[in-house]
């Protein structure tokens, strides 16, 4: 099954992959802990039938800053890791783009 739910923000995806390209799901899941990131894919395993991002195996690990962080905004399951995301990005709704945190119709 694939991912469930996307971030379509075009200047939110370009700083998740930022925070990725510079260590930041590693990073994310040795701060974090294993326990955290276990008990969100448990939650997306019992809600959606598979683990975040889709992605099965060993291990409680975070593979996708962008799956965890659009979970995370859409309200389907506020998570530890997105929240972690998002206090590390600087400046993910630039004024000058399209959407902003704001936004209702974003």
């Amino acid at each position: 099954m694939p991912t469930s739910f996307w971030v379509t923000c075009p200047s939110l995806d370009k700083a998740i992959s930022r925070l990725e390209s510079t260590g930041g799901v590693r990073a994310a899941s040795e701060q974090l802990g294993e326990g955290t990131v276990g008990e969100i894919h448990a939650q997306h395993l019992a809600r959606y039938g598979t683990r975040v991002a889709g992605v099965g195996g060993p291990g409680d690990h975070v593979k996708c800053l962008h799956a965890f962080t659009a979970l995370h905004l859409s309200g389907a399951i506020p998570n530890r890791v997105a929240e972690w995301t998002l206090e590390r990005l600087e400046k993910p709704y630039p004024e000058d783009v399209c959407c902003t945190a704001e936004d209702p119709q974003t």
